[in-house]
């Protein structure tokens, strides 16, 4: 008896449901949007609003390309795998206004955005009025994946923590390119090109107007460019491309107060150039500006998804304590 009611209790718990449903894992290229739309709606205005407010063209590159590649499917084709996408966009008619995000409906990680009106101008307004804040939030979400995706393969490497007391998760396929006391340069080739990753530091006496930056900025960006980065011929080095201004924002690395510049770089004195991101940290705790930057050398071929990918190592630093 006691046997026959133990085995009625394995069979009861072996039966029952997990408390939460499993969710699968998502998927998809970087920088990538699927959008679930109408094919009819798509090739009218609404679908020129998708298209300006999300497939505009990406800051700080030296040829277009768009902050994020469109995948559109119809509704009744968004079944199956086609659910994993890390990143959708649910566009269409309803009776009343619907703005709405679920995160990991269908797969984890995942972000889906609904947005729905009654007619065409009221969902053509919401889609430019709300397209800022769901970028930002797709973009956090494509820099958390890239770096889980560069924490299966890291490079073992203790020059930041030695130099700067600093750590950052950077993918195997780098190596340390150049090094000195107050900088580290690290580089991994590609097809056509390399990407780089440049860290240095300087005293926060350094000349630094924080309200009105970007001259200064460009100042220390080629100071460094001359005395670390050479170019292919005799005489030449890396300097902040003269004929296109960058863009510069306000933000914060690792709890610190931080400046973020996006723009072009070029060689003074030879025909090369490409896109960087820089960040300047104010480190008001060792009295100095840390510098992290990307840069990418890639003629002839994309580059967004490289910045991307220089970005999200920079986002990923960390503080620790120097030998």
């Amino acid at each position: 008896m006691k046997l026959r009611l133990l085995l009625c209790i394995l069979v009861l718990v072996g039966c029952k449901r997990p408390s939460t449903p499993l969710v699968k894992p998502s998927s998809g290229n970087i920088n990538t949007i699927t959008v679930v739309i109408p094919d009819l709606l798509w090739e009218t205005e609404v679908g020129d609003a998708v298209r300006a407010a999300f497939a505009f063209s990406a800051e700080g590159l030296p040829q277009q390309e768009p902050i994020f590649d469109l995948r559109q499917m119809p509704p009744e084709v968004f079944t199956g795998f086609a659910r994993s996408s890390r990143a959708i966009l649910w566009i269409g008619f309803s009776d009343d206004v619907v703005i709405r995000t679920d995160k990991n409906r269908y797969a984890r990680p995942q972000q889906m955005t609904v947005l729905s009106a009654p007619d065409t101008p009221s969902l053509v307004e919401m889609i430019l009025s709300q397209s800022t804040g769901i970028i930002k939030s797709i973009k956090q979400g494509e820099i958390a994946e890239r770096q889980r995706r560069i924490g299966k393969s890291t490079l073992k490497q203790n020059a930041l923590q030695n130099h700067f007391g600093i750590d950052l998760t950077i993918p195997s396929a780098y190596h340390v390119f150049k090094e000195n006391a107050k900088t580290v340069w690290f580089q991994r080739e590609i097809r056509k090109g390399h990407v780089n990753l440049l860290i240095y530091e300087l005293p926060n006496s350094t000349t630094l107007n924080w309200q009105n930056p970007l001259q200064d900025i460009i100042r220390i960006r080629d100071s460094v460019g001359r005395a670390f980065i050479p170019g292919r011929l005799e005489g030449t080095h890396l300097i902040t491309e003269k004929a296109y201004e960058p863009y510069v924002y306000y933000t914060k690395m690792a709890g610190m107060q931080a400046i973020e510049t996006r723009g072009t770089w070029e060689v003074k004195g030879d025909f090369m150039a490409g896109p960087f991101v820089q960040y300047l940290i104010d480190d008001k705790a060792n009295n100095r500006y840390l510098i992290l930057e990307g840069f990418v050398f890639a003629p002839s071929i994309a580059k967004r998804d490289y910045v991307l990918e220089t970005d999200a190592v920079i986002q990923s630093i960390r503080k620790k304590k120097k030998d």
